[in-house]
């Protein structure tokens, strides 16, 4: 499992481009706000020839990837170009709660000379922060990237 929480890959379809665009929008209806429950796998947005979504879960993920694609026409097929990364929402918020315990741990660090137990807390948060976040995302992105070989490639 990496560290960051950031992934781009490619995937060449035997398809065509318009038949990669209109399998995405099969499986992809529009985001709504207040939105639990959907008929569709993914939601999110798409034209032309990009796109960007996210697979529709009956759980909450706020670390769930954000998924956004690029379709090319070859000669040989389409090339999908997928990152998948946090939302910023999340990503600004993480940046935040990390810099704060960051600075607390250094704090800490400061101050070894009269170590007690509950000098430990920023360590223990810094890390736990590092696996929720890792967890939450590459729990989510091992899975839908499957999914979308499998959903791109030609059957």
């Amino acid at each position: 499992m990496k560290l960051i929480p950031y992934e781009k890959f490619q995937i060449n379809s035997g398809l065509s481009a318009a038949e990669v665009l209109q399998r995405i929008k099969q499986c992809t209806g529009e985001r709504k706000l207040f939105s639990f429950r959907s008929s569709h796998e993914f939601s999110g947005h798409i034209n032309e020839r990009e796109f960007a979504i996210t697979k529709n879960i009956s759980y909450r993920n706020s670390f769930l990837p954000v998924i956004e694609g690029k379709i090319e026409q070859t000669s040989t097929g389409a090339r999908v170009t997928i990152s998948m990364r946090l939302h910023l929402a999340v990503i600004c918020f993480m940046f935040i709660w990390f810099l704060g315990v960051s600075i607390g741990c250094i704090v800490v660090l400061a101050h070894l000379d009269k170590f007690s137990m509950p000098m430990l807390i920023p360590f223990v948060m810094l890390i736990f922060g590092v696996a929720l976040v890792s967890g939450g995302f590459w729990f989510e992105a091992s899975k839908q990237k499957i999914r979308l070989i499998e959903l791109l490639s030609k059957n």
